[in-house]
């Protein structure tokens, strides 16, 4: 038979890890076990008498192994392949125990086995009394006092530890604390009687424990003599998902000596007699005998593990019993019977009652999913108190409580509560009801009788409203408008006089009339209610001083429901009236107004006149628009756009969206003063006189879009056409336009085919608009010709 190298070399392999594995397990005790003969020397307690710590190191050396051995580089690796196996086994598990030790989806108890709870023995710093000392244990022996010394002894495989002048100790079997008195005693013979002695277990025995049955990782786990049954398990990856974690077996020399249950450890935190394994030891775990799950209002919802007598009363122990939503009287058992899923309705409540000297209990079965559905929401006990009372909410119904008691509880009504209609709405407070009677009630006799036929009975969710007697009647109002500093709309009192509304007002504006104040009222609403007469408008005026000292007659006007004041805006007083000059001006700034009728020529003037660099034709006038420079709010925004000219500088990064531009001719207007050009300028107006921008600006369907400086012997538009390289394609030469500094644009005009095309200045901007697509003259001239000329000369041909 012929191996490929492959083949041979796998099996190389193998050959060599199934030799490794066999005498890192097997090396330990096979070292242990081996007797060095060394003459046992009595030794004179004198001779302990100051001897040096290296000299009681001689003296007193361990004879089961005079010198460091290479089974204590053995039972060093298996010590490290135990802590490596322990390392290996949490790292898979450390992202498993990221989820909650109780997930409605996992099996209670299932993931302590992947989680770091379970405690590795191996690391306890003193070990327990009842340790069982075996071979391969390290002992420590510590003295100082009279004589400093410490030395590590191991129990050799027959039993025993061998200090040298002491003679052999068997410790083997003992219990450590036993094992601990008898070489205390031994060493207390030979040692000075100021000396201390301390008697350690150093490095506990590494054992080979096997694990069987329903675990992630079945097979041999080296472990520490310390570990329980449970560390086996968790080292072998935890149960599967059939694991019983109710009957974990452990089985010695063929034979089962222990069990554990875990959930007997989780509630109790006991396992029963803590059991030392010994090496060869078997744990094994089982089919689980029956598992349920808990469903809803429990307070751990989650799959359980039961034994085969257990039932409902164990399982809520489990669970730490119901939820505070639970319906318990209403439980719901689901359960396949007969290869069909049934339902089966239980009373919790009656669990661990007692019925005829028995405990009440429900037997469960392997897949019985229990279910516990939550409570309706909402107060069953309560009475709604809502409206015109002191506190209205939600109120405790008691026994025997009426209308009167409910509304006192409430803290009564209030003097705003009207009394004599409430209403009582039965059984409208629980969301569910459909349908609700009302009952009309007084509250007349409230505090005053209590067997009022009003005072009726209060039954839980009925809801109490009580209404607010201003509810009633409309509020009455009077407004005032015009010149005063807080127009608007006021609220109306008894024997209110247009005095108080004045002050209500703040008093008047310097810009007020006083002798203008008109009061418009409303006569006949009485009559106009009872449909006798219609309602008529009154308006009388009223003169008042600034002081607002009334004469004789105003002093006794009274305003009555719905009257308006208004303040008239005396025609001769005015504000100053300002206007702002920006650009190239001599004093540029703000100017107000010499009179109603100022024109633009008279602020250039009073500015100190045009700098040499002005460009009057790019001059433009910035005004409100009519609703802005009424007043109305909504118009006056902030600016989220700034004006600029028409070389894009900003001219004022403070005017609003609601300014508006205004082409003027400012050559014009200087030159003809008083004339149609010389405009009469408003409040806010703004005059923005830009400096000479000598760049031409061509764009639009050309064949190379630029800015040119503008050349004063050239202002035919055909110039710079040429220098933006002509024509680009479908030009619309009829709609070709110049837009000029102060924002005016002139188009082309056209007569036939013959176009007369603006002229051209400094600060222009030439625009030649794309033209739409679509058939010229020339193509539809060519597309007739084509088509009729086989016609034609099939014509001539008939003709010949």
């Amino acid at each position: 038979m012929s191996f490929s190298k492959e083949t041979f070399a796998c099996k190389r392999a193998f050959i060599l890890i199934f030799f490794s594995a066999f005498f890192i397990v097997f090396g330990n005790n096979l070292y242990a076990q081996i007797p060095t003969e060394v003459p046992d020397l009595p030794i004179d307690p004198n001779a302990l008498k100051g001897a040096s710590p290296s000299e009681l190191q001689d003296i007193l050396r361990d004879n089961n192994n005079p010198q460091k051995k290479a089974g204590d580089d053995i039972h060093k690796s298996l010590i490290d392949l135990q802590n490596k196996n322990v390392i290996a086994k949490d790292s898979t598990q450390k992202d498993d125990f990221k989820k909650q030790l109780y997930s409605p989806d996992a099996v209670y108890g299932s993931d302590l086995f992947k989680s770091n709870q379970i405690t590795e023995l191996s690391e306890l710093s003193t070990p327990p009394l009842d340790y069982p000392i075996g071979v391969g244990d390290h002992i420590v022996v510590s003295l100082w006092g009279g004589a400093d010394f410490e030395q590590d002894y191991i129990v050799a495989r027959d039993g025993s530890i061998f200090p040298q002048g002491l003679g052999k100790i068997t410790v083997q079997g003992l219990t450590f604390d036993n094992a601990r008195k008898i070489i205390f005693d031994r060493f207390k013979k030979v040692i000075p009687p100021s000396t201390n002695i301390s008697v350690t277990l150093g490095q506990p025995r590494s054992i080979v424990v096997q694990t069987s049955g329903e675990v992630e990782n079945p097979g041999p786990q080296v472990v520490s003599a310390f570990t329980n049954a449970l560390n086996v398990v968790a080292l072998s990856g935890g149960l599967t998902k059939f694991g019983n974690m109710r009957n974990i077996l452990i089985s010695r020399n063929g034979r089962i000596i222990d069990s554990i249950d875990v959930y007997k450890y989780l509630t109790t935190g006991d396992y029963g007699k803590h059991l030392y394994l010994e090496n060869n030891d078997f744990v094994i775990v089982p089919f689980y005998d029956k598992q349920v799950l808990a469903s809803g209002q429990f307070r751990r919802p989650m799959f359980y593990q039961l034994k085969k007598n257990e039932g409902m009363s164990a399982l809520l122990r489990y669970t730490g019993g119901f939820a505070t939503e639970a319906y318990q009287s209403g439980g719901v058992i689901i359960r396949n019977v007969n290869e069909k899923q049934t339902i089966k309705n239980v009373n919790f409540n009656a669990i661990g009652l007692k019925a005829n000297g028995n405990v009440i209990d429900e037997p469960l079965y392997d897949g019985d999913v229990i279910v516990v559905n939550p409570i309706n929401a909402g107060l069953n006990n309560k009475v709604i108190v809502k409206g015109e009372v002191a506190y209205p909410n939600v109120y405790e119904i008691r026994k025997g409580d009426r209308l009167f008691d409910v509304i006192n509880r409430a803290g009564g009504i209030t003097p705003n509560s009207y009394v004599d209609r409430a209403y009582v709405y039965k059984g409208a407070g629980d969301s569910t009801n459909l349908r609700s009677d009302k009952i009309v009630v007084s509250l007349a006799d409230l505090n005053k009788n209590i067997n009022s036929s009003y005072n009726i009975p209060i039954e839980p969710n009925d809801v109490i409203e009580v209404f607010n007697r201003n509810q009633f009647a409309d509020k009455q109002y009077v407004t005032i408008e015009g010149e005063v500093r807080k127009p608007g709309k006021f609220q109306r009192f008894g024997d209110m006089s247009l005095k108080d509304l004045l002050y209500f007002a703040n008093g008047l504006k310097p810009s007020a009339e006083f002798g203008q104040i008109a009061v418009s009222s409303i006569v006949n609403i009485d009559s106009s209610q009872r449909g006798m007469k219609p309602t008529q408008t009154v308006i009388k005026t009223y003169s008042i001083k600034t002081n607002l000292e009334l004469d004789s007659v105003t002093e006794n006007v009274k305003l009555k429901p719905y009257d308006q004041v208004f303040v008239r805006k005396n025609p001769t007083f005015h504000l100053q009236e300002n206007v702002k000059i920006e650009g190239q001006i001599k004093y540029p700034g703000t100017y107000s107004k010499l009179n109603n009728d100022e024109r633009l020529s008279s602020f250039i003037e009073r500015a100190g006149g045009l700098k040499e660099n002005s460009n009057t034709d790019g001059a433009v006038l910035y005004r409100l628009h009519d609703d802005a420079a009424e007043g109305n709010p909504l118009a006056k925004k902030p600016a989220t756009t700034y004006l600029k000219d028409s070389s894009g500088k900003v001219i004022d990064s403070n005017l609003s969206d609601a300014t508006e531009p205004i082409s003027i001719d400012l050559d014009k207007a200087l030159k003809n003063k008083n004339s149609k050009y010389d405009m009469v300028l408003k409040e806010g107006d703004i005059i923005y006189i830009p400096e000479t921008n000598p760049v031409v600006t061509i764009k639009g369907a050309v064949q190379s879009e630029l800015k040119i400086y503008f050349d004063k012997e050239h202002n035919k538009l055909g110039y710079y056409i040429d220098k933006a390289g002509g024509f680009g394609i479908r030009p619309w030469r009829k709609r070709i336009f110049v837009t000029y500094a102060n924002g005016r644009s002139k188009r082309t005009h056209n007569f036939g085919f013959i176009h007369f095309y603006p002229r051209v200045d400094a600060g222009s901007t030439v625009t030649v608009p794309l033209k739409p697509e679509g058939k010229n003259l020339g193509e539809v001239a060519s597309q007739a010709l084509v088509t009729t000329f086989p016609l034609v000369l099939v014509y001539l041909l008939t003709r010949l």
